[in-house]
């Protein structure tokens, strides 16, 4: 359709804007870019200077005209939530959201008291289903909402960083796994370093960690390039301590999660450190683990490999139409199977059916 507006993906992060622009229709780059402000507009997953956002934003969108363009962001990981609850097994769709409702901040805790709910059915026994849930602050994605609106922006999708890049790794081909293992995607960034264990594609544990010590040691250039402000020694010395707590993790979801009956396999190195391979050459050093990192298109760094993920995420809309269409499939199919299993028991109580009928039935 001539005319059709291109789709929007926007990072917040402290002191700037990260986008990619992706063509609706043939899912082609078409621009990506950063936009760095003097002062912080996020500070700890919280929007701090809407003002600044919201004018900056607004002259974005008219100089690009980019007006009703749907928009998708990543939520700043600060604030990310991740549980994984036994619910009961005979809870349809309708009554696991009422479930969660009722439960959320009693039997289910959370650090925040009103919060945004994401969530997906992983695993069923005969007492027991397993509902993987993603939590965030409510008042933090109403203020991001409102802040797009007032753009002209049409927001449609919410997601978070480690989700965007699994999606990633499972596309990757260089990055060989069983469903099994338990896989760490660490994602070492200049101020923060976020950790997500996966296993069998859900994640298991996640933990976050900001220093203020670390962002007083790197300044942010007009380009959105991490300029280190110290000595080449204490840039070595603080890697060295990132490691160390990297190594306690290791061991303490090996014997304290996982009771010591199971440990993690691999690692995905992800971020936007300005020398990842450095940090890879160094985790090598010090680990016997396999160290991956994700294979990108030429025109995405790793920079940018968050957003790229994000392109990927299906809109819920979308999924419901999957998930309404195979469920359409799976009681046709009975219907079919049950028909049949009907015409085998007359035929064989004498009554004739004709052979090629029978043979439809079954073939269809």
């Amino acid at each position: 359709m001539l005319g059709k507006k291109p789709s929007l993906y926007m990072q917040f992060m402290e002191k700037s804007i990260r986008y990619i622009v992706m063509d609706s229709q043939n899912k082609s780059l078409l621009e990506k870019n950063e936009i760095v402000f003097d002062s912080a507009i996020i500070q700890e997953g919280k929007v701090v200077n809407k003002q600044l956002l919201e004018t900056r934003l607004e002259v974005l969108v008219k100089e690009k005209k980019w007006k009703k363009a749907p928009v998708s962001i990543m939520l700043p990981d600060d604030l990310v939530t991740i549980r994984n609850e036994e619910i009961p097994a005979q809870l349809n769709r309708a009554e696991v959201d009422e479930y969660l409702n009722l439960h959320i901040n009693e039997s289910i805790r959370l650090p925040f008291e009103d919060a945004k709910i994401d969530y997906e059915l992983t695993n069923q026994t005969e007492d027991n289903q397993t509902v993987f849930l993603v939590a965030y602050p409510s008042e933090q994605i109403s203020a991001l909402k409102e802040i797009l609106e007032k753009a002209k922006l049409k927001p449609v999708v919410a997601d978070i960083s480690s989700l965007s890049l699994y999606r990633l790794v499972n596309g990757d081909e260089s990055i060989s796994t069983e469903s099994d293992d338990h896989l760490l995607l660490l994602q070492w960034n200049p101020t923060d370093y976020s950790m997500t264990v996966f296993n069998d594609d859900i994640p298991q544990f996640n933990r976050h960690t900001r220093s203020q010590r670390l962002a007083d040691m790197w300044r942010l250039t007009e380009t959105g390039e991490y300029e280190w402000k110290g000595s080449e020694e204490a840039q070595e010395d603080i890697m060295d301590e990132q490691i160390n707590m990297l190594e306690r993790f290791l061991e303490f979801y090996q014997y304290t999660v996982m009771d010591g009956e199971r440990s993690i396999s691999h690692i995905v190195l992800s971020g936007y450190y300005p020398d990842l391979e450095h940090v890879k050459a160094a985790l090598i050093d010090r680990l016997t683990l396999p160290i991956h990192t994700l294979t990108l298109p030429d025109d995405i760094g790793p920079t940018d490999a968050a957003l790229l993920g994000l392109t990927l995420k299906k809109k819920a809309k979308d999924v419901k139409k999957k998930d309404k269409a195979k469920k359409a499939k799976k009681v046709k199919k009975a219907q079919k199977f049950s028909k049949f299993k009907k015409k085998k028991k007359k035929n064989e109580e004498g009554v004739n059916v004709p052979e090629n009928q029978e043979e439809a039935v079954v073939n269809d």
